[in-house]
């Protein structure tokens, strides 16, 4: 594979393989005009429908010839510094003199692999790399522009990257808007479900802070005071027998003092007997220390009926904030938190609700500045387009035409700014402008279709623009002007048309025709590269359907005048 130093992206070559009717067609592309011709029938949609395999387009199995088991397209390419980069970013690496060779094959069911000089690739990074390089203008998109849509996004294009920047920000400023005005609303909701459990909120944080919670352990408190007080009378027998037992006559107060005295006796003799003197001293301080705790404990158990019952009343009330508020005494101070915070919000209602409005107020301004700067960028685009296009339908045999784009205001500023646009024609002298969908003819679509084209191919990458058929309801001088144009045309960016008119043949660097023919059981398609006697023949079957005489002699004269 040789590079061809192209400055921008070109088609080389089309090969398909069992695509509708066609068995194997292969497509050379001029560097400048390449023109598709053939009879109705003769496969030229076929051949579009293969270059979109390759692309990446949607296929299923309709696609393939009948008998075959799978269709294949392979496209070459001669790509740019731009796309080589492109490509490989995505992982597709090409060799410095290396074209680009994008194949992809469809099965029976449905399912499609594609490659990328030999390295797989899905259908949609054909579409993501390749797709782009190639816009299809056909019959279709002449229909496209009597869509509503079609007028406003066509002056944005024309105005260029600050229009489209100014559009994304109006339909960013406008979703804002919207949300803003959503949140606003919301606040307002006086009678929403967030007043009324803010009112419950209220009256339980009543309830809950009439209780005084003193701690989280507060009932586990109260119910070991309430066993202790009802059983006062054990506990107090208990503790005077285990205060007796230590400081009564005889007790283990006195016994401890007395051994600490009869141990000092003999600490004269041996250290060891003064260290355990000293240690039944130790015990005989605590013995009297225990002895002060158990006449404190027992000055504390007092049978009080009241505090008794003042403790079951607490105790019962403590147990009813649980039951309400949660489990425990810890999960009630935790919701009167949030009780506390919910009354909060709606309390700082009025303030969110201004702030709310303010931010509304804001954004109405912003997107009110921003519409009106976008539409005076498409008000300048527009009277380009206009000019413009003027100039071009002069050239496409329609001197007197004129086009107008017509912005309207909106009664409100929407996502795509503040007017719609609409496409007004005038064919002849005098007539008023009316809006296109409702005037304009088959032939005058597509002239008009190519006008804007052309007005929009400075404003484009340097890619493929393949028209298919957009001549239809042309002839005679029309046929010859727009053949010219694509000419023109094909002088800045590389052209196929696929046509039945003879006087844009003419024009077309190199000439394909599609032949249909039956070969036993079987009809298929052939793509045959036409020049000299052939190609005369094929461009006088054009002309009258008659290959001989003068039709023969007419279209020599014809394919002369063009230098082909």
């Amino acid at each position: 594979m040789t590079a061809h130093g192209a400055t921008s992206v070109r088609l080389l070559r089309l090969t398909i393989e069992n695509v509708g009717l066609i068995a194997r067609a292969e497509l050379d592309f001029a560097e400048r005009l390449t023109v598709v011709t053939g009879e109705t029938g003769s496969g030229k949609t076929m051949l579009l429908g293969g270059l979109a395999l390759a692309l990446g387009g949607r296929v299923d199995g309709d696609t393939i010839r009948t008998g075959a088991e799978r269709a294949r397209a392979t496209l070459e390419i001669a790509p740019d510094d731009a796309l080589r980069a492109r490509l490989a970013a995505a992982g597709f690496v090409l060799e410095p003199d290396d074209d680009l060779i994008v194949g992809r094959e469809v099965l029976a069911s449905g399912r499609s692999t594609g490659r990328i000089n030999g390295i797989p690739a899905s259908a949609g990074q054909l579409r993501d790399l390749i797709g782009t390089l190639v816009d299809v203008v056909s019959q279709h998109e002449a229909q496209g522009l009597l869509a509503p849509a079609f007028a406003l996004d066509l002056v944005d294009r024309v105005g260029g990257a600050e229009t489209l920047a100014l559009r994304e920000e109006v339909r960013r400023l406008y979703e804002d808007l919207r949300a803003a005005r959503e949140r606003a609303a919301a606040l307002r909701d006086t009678d929403g479900r967030k007043l009324a459990r803010a009112e419950f909120a209220r009256f339980a944080l009543g309830e809950i802070d009439a209780r005084a919670i003193e701690g989280d352990d507060e009932d586990e408190r109260l119910r070991e005071r309430r066993d202790l007080l009802i059983n006062a009378e054990r506990v107090l027998a208990s503790l005077a027998t285990a205060r007796a037992a230590l400081e009564d006559d005889g007790a283990a107060v006195d016994a401890l003092g007395s051994a600490e005295t009869a141990l000092l006796g003999l600490a004269r003799y041996s250290e060891r007997f003064a260290e355990l003197a000293s240690s039944a001293a130790a015990l005989q301080s605590d013995a009297n220390e225990l002895a002060a705790r158990i006449a404190r404990e027992r000055d504390a158990v007092e049978l009080d009926p009241a505090e008794l019952d003042a403790i079951g009343e607490r105790l019962d009330a403590l147990d009813s904030l649980k039951k309400k508020y949660g489990g425990s005494l810890a999960a009630v101070r935790a919701q009167r938190d949030a009780f506390v915070a919910e009354i909060g919000d709606v309390d700082d209602r009025d303030a969110r609700v201004a702030a709310a409005e303010r931010e509304v107020e804001a954004l109405v301004v912003a997107l009110r500045d921003r519409a009106a700067a976008l539409g005076a960028h498409r008000a300048a685009a527009a009277a380009a387009i206009e000019a413009a296009v003027g100039a071009e339908l002069t050239a496409l045999a329609m001197p007197a035409a004129r086009l107008r784009i017509a912005l309207e205001p909106l009664e409100a500023v929407g996502a795509g700014g503040a007017e719609r646009a609409e496409l007004r024609f005038a064919a002849n002298p005098g007539e008023p402008e009316r809006p296109l969908v409702r005037i304009a003819s088959g032939g005058e679509l597509s002239r008009v279709l190519l006008a804007l084209v052309v007005v929009l191919a400075d404003r484009r990458e340097r890619t493929a623009l393949i028209f298919d058929e957009i001549d239809a309801g042309i002839g005679g001088a029309t046929a010859a002007a727009v053949g010219a144009r694509l000419a023109r045309l094909a002088e800045d960016a590389q052209v196929v048309c696929v046509t039945h008119l003879a006087q844009i043949a003419a024009y077309g660097d190199t000439h394909v025709a599609l032949r249909k023919h039956v070969r036993g059981a079987v009809t298929a398609i052939d793509a045959v590269a036409l020049s000299g006697e052939p190609r005369r023949v094929e461009v006088a079957r054009m002309l009258s359907g008659d290959e001989l005489g003068v039709a023969l002699e007419h279209a020599a004269e014809l394919l002369a005048a063009r230098g082909r």
